[in-house]
Formats: structure tokens, C-alpha cells, sequence
């Protein structure tokens, strides 16, 4: 009796399981690499999240500085010397924020990190008195800047974390007190008596006139 057929079984039946079982541990490893990825971004978006959370109460906290020395006209004033401890504690928390996120983060993205910070920074010297208190331009300029910072963190952080879509940007918009005299200028404009132009043809338009 030949034993060709029963080795021939027994390879198939060797091979088969040698072949599943690489399979199912190629699946289990691109299931753990993904586990893991998704692990990584959502630590990063919880890192970068925080970032953004502390930049933006520090950026706030000096705007309603600002505001009380006259250099801005949105936020809801604060006293500086009231202000002072709070931009402290602010700015404490986003340092050890931006440490976090220096860790995990790609390198273009730290750097955008570190604009961020020195956008951020200049706000708070205005609010602590260590520029020009009559700067109302300089305080607009640099607003402009930390949103522009803010804005290519956003982009970056995005791309970084795989989000789809487009990024809509922000900028520095006017206050409510300028949209409504803008308003009020185009409402007096519009309910102008129109002013009665003579006709050529009118016979008595030169009487008139």
C-alpha cells in the first residue's frame, strides 16, 4: 500500500495550520498596531486640547486687562492688579501644557506650539504693563498675530491627528460696538429723503431752479 496519499494529507493538513496560524497572528498584530494608534491620537488630542484651553484662558484674562486700560473694547474689563495673579496662574498651567505637548508631538507642530506661546506672551506684556498702555494699535497687531498662530497650530494639529475636511481659519473680528455703528451709519444712510433731481424735459425745472 503506498503511503504517497496519507503524507500528501498529512502536508496539506500541516501547511493548512502553519498558514492560519500566521494569518491570525498578522491579524492580531495590525489589530494591536491599530488599538495602540488610536490610543496615540486620542492622548494627542486630549494633550493638544488642553494646549489650546490654556493659551485661550490666558489670552482672555489679558484681553480683560486690556479692556480696563482702554486697549480693548470686547472683553468685560479687569482690574490689573486684580488680573495679575490670575495671568499668572494661567500662564503656569500653559507651560506645563506646552511641556506635555512638546513630548508626544512632531516637530512642526512643537514649533508652531512655541509661535503660539510667543504670541500668547506678548498679549500678557501689554496686559501687565510692560508695553505701551496707549498702543491700541500695537494690542490689535498682536491679537492678529495670536490668531494666526492659533489658526496654523489647528491646521497642523489636524493633520496630525488625520482629520478630514476643510480647516475654516479665525481672525480677530470687530466689536459688537462697531458692527452696530456700521449698522446704525448704513440705516441713517437708507432712510435719507432721496433729493428731488429737476428734469430736462420739465418745462418749469429752470423756473424752479
Amino acid at each position: 500500500m503506498s503511503i504517497v496519499g496519507p503524507l500528501l494529507a498529512l502536508a496539506g493538513v500541516l501547511i493548512g495550520a502553519v498558514l492560519s496560524y500566521v494569518f491570525s497572528l498578522q491579524g492580531e498584530r495590525r489589530r494591536e498596531r491599530w488599538a495602540l494608534n488610536r490610543e496615540w491620537r486620542e492622548r494627542r488630542l486630549q494633550t493638544y486640547s488642553a494646549y489650546v484651553a490654556d493659551v485661550k484662558r490666558m489670552k482672555s484674562i489679558a484681553a480683560r486687562i486690556a479692556a480696563d486700560v482702554g486697549l480693548d473694547d470686547q472683553a468685560p474689563p479687569l482690574a490689573r492688579d486684580a488680573g495679575k495673579d490670575l495671568l499668572a496662574e494661567a500662564n503656569m498651567a500653559r507651560g506645563n501644557s506646552f511641556e506635555t505637548l512638546a513630548l508626544i508631538a512632531d516637530r512642526e507642530l512643537v514649533e508652531a506650539a512655541r509661535a503660539l506661546n510667543r504670541a500668547v506672551w506678548r498679549l500678557e506684556w501689554f496686559a501687565r504693563g510692560l508695553l505701551d498702555d496707549e498702543d491700541a494699535d500695537g494690542w490689535h497687531l498682536a491679537t492678529r498675530d495670536y490668531y494666526q498662530a492659533m489658526n496654523l497650530l489647528h491646521e497642523l494639529a489636524r493633520h496630525e491627528l488625520g482629520v478630514t475636511g476643510t480647516f475654516s481659519p479665525r481672525a480677530a473680528e470687530g466689536s459688537p460696538r462697531e458692527q452696530y455703528e456700521k449698522e446704525r451709519r448704513t440705516r441713517a444712510l437708507r432712510d435719507q429723503p432721496a433729493l428731488a433731481i429737476p428734469s430736462a424735459a420739465d418745462p418749469t425745472a429752470r423756473e424752479r431752479a
